[in-house]
């Protein structure tokens, strides 16, 4: 395996498209955040492959506080953001935003969490916000041997009074009529958009929900079945997968724990204004996955934490179907018989470095046998298809993932054996 996929962390400060701007990579991936412009990470790539939306009309352009607030209209510079939620314009326990002068136009202090070969971490923090009484801040850390990032959000209440909201994470990815994003749902509820969104369908089989781009404002929100998201461009085979913790039973935000937002053309019509972006030369494709945390009720000096993985990989693929730790699985692990032997496939977007093994169980769950199969990356897709030895009792196969130095790091999938004619 390349020394380059296994190299060890860095941490540097770098212009970054104009920007000021800190970089955290590994060999496989590089993260480009911006503190100035409201502590955004501003770019993700996986090698050369960047994933973020960044409005060219504002590349390289921090504005002054008085530019950033509600008469200055909205300076959406792209990439990836906190905010609190829930959004609304009704009531005081509503963030009006964006736009907005603190938590999302002001420059965020950055400090260095961790810097070592191993794993390195920045930390970002927001002024205090007065309307809100939060203190925002995110931990960002890439660890060596992987494409995974670890975000982890805090809100900190810093007023003098209680309030109640939730994290709220946006982030905006460069669309085309080739980006899908599957997030595993059983139903959804249309926020807003005027017109009939026609890319969005639901496999009720697999409790799989699909959203296609298409150039038709709207926005939706769901509670997902399971703590996952994934934007899969299948013109660039690559996929950009989001993993978070759901609280069954506690109150979130729209009755939603994602939403998605595309910006496309169209009418919509927000606390009754109804916005036309057809005559629009600004209206860029781009779609947002939003995550959001359940509302905390925060007494004066208390904080709430709420952490989101990104994962990034290259893979073979029509869909994605779900998403672990270990990988995006876009075609499920099968096992076929094949005269003596047992045939294995699969497809994957394996998000660490390191050793595939397939392992054949018994009925009693014990190893049968474990054979070895192959050096993965996160910038390869990762195909399965050979065979294994047959024998009698067999009951699944599982294939799972090592690190370079031999460790377990979990299983990418797994499958029963059919039986014997």
């Amino acid at each position: 395996m390349s020394k380059s996929l296994h190299a060890p962390c860095a941490l540097r400060k770098v212009k970054f498209e104009g920007w000021p701007a800190h970089e955290l990579a590994n060999g496989l991936v590089q993260v480009f955040v911006v503190p100035k412009i409201g502590g955004r990470i501003i770019q993700m790539r996986l090698g050369e492959q960047p994933f973020l939306y960044i409005n060219p009309r504002l590349r390289g352009q921090v504005f002054p506080p008085e530019q950033n607030g509600p008469d200055s209209g909205w300076k959406n510079y792209g990439g990836s953001k906190v905010w609190p939620a829930p959004q609304g314009w009704s009531s005081d326990e509503e963030w009006p935003g964006p736009p907005d002068l603190i938590l999302d136009g002001s420059s965020f202090t950055c400090c260095i969490a961790e810097k070592t070969p191993a794993s390195s971490a920045i930390i970002l923090t927001s002024p205090h916000d007065e309307y809100t009484g939060l203190t925002l801040s995110r931990e960002i850390r890439i660890l060596r041997g992987s494409a995974e990032v670890q975000i982890s959000h805090k809100m900190k209440n810093t007023s003098q009074r209680p309030v109640r909201w939730s994290i709220w994470q946006v982030t905006q990815h460069d669309a085309h009529p080739d980006l899908a994003v599957f997030l595993p749902a059983i139903t959804f509820h249309k926020m807003y958009g005027d017109q009939e969104y026609p890319g969005l369908t639901i496999d009720s089989q697999r409790k799989l929900l699909r959203l296609q781009f298409a150039d038709v404002v709207a926005k939706f929100g769901m509670i997902p079945e399971a703590g996952w998201l994934a934007t899969f461009d299948s013109r660039r085979r690559t996929v950009f997968a989001e993993t978070f913790q759901l609280f069954p039973g506690l109150p979130y935000p729209d009755d939603a724990a994602a939403e998605f937002w595309i910006n496309g053309h169209g009418t919509c019509t927000i606390h009754g204004d109804r916005f036309d972006s057809k005559d629009d030369p600004e209206c860029d494709p781009f779609v947002e996955t939003e995550i959001l945390s359940p509302m905390a009720e925060l007494q004066p000096g208390q904080d709430y934490s709420f952490v989101i993985r990104w994962h990034c990989a290259r893979v073979e693929a029509n869909e994605i179907v779900r998403v672990n730790h270990c990988a995006a699985l876009a075609t499920r692990l099968k096992v076929a018989r094949q005269g003596e032997e047992l045939r294995v496939a699969g497809s994957f977007g394996i998000f660490h470095t390191g050793h595939l093994e397939l392992v054949s169980l018994l009925r009693s769950g014990k190893v049968h046998a474990v054979q070895p199969w192959r050096a993965v990356s996160p910038l390869e897709p990762c195909v399965v298809n050979g065979t294994i030895a047959d024998a009698h009792d067999l009951a699944r196969v599982s294939l799972r993932l090592r690190n370079p130095h031999g460790a377990l790091l979990g299983t990418v999938d797994q499958a029963e054996i059919p039986p014997r004619e």
